[in-house]
């Protein structure tokens, strides 16, 4: 039951991180750097979405 949890979180940050990404991008389409600071916050908060995603599929590796 745990691992179903913890993969199901993993799922759920991974695909925030790869969401997040896809809003940088979209945001960088619209001009070079237009808006450089949301660009950068998305782009961190993707890294820490994928990298908790992982976390919690290594964590349902050891169940």
């Amino acid at each position: 039951m745990w691992a179903n949890i913890f993969f199901f979180l993993g799922v759920i940050f991974t695909l925030n991180g790869i969401y997040l990404f896809n809003s940088s991008v979209k945001e960088t389409r619209k001009g070079y750097m237009k808006n450089e600071d949301k660009i950068r916050k998305n782009d961190k908060h993707a890294l820490i979405s994928l990298g908790i995603g992982i976390i919690f599929f290594i964590i349902t590796s050891l169940f």
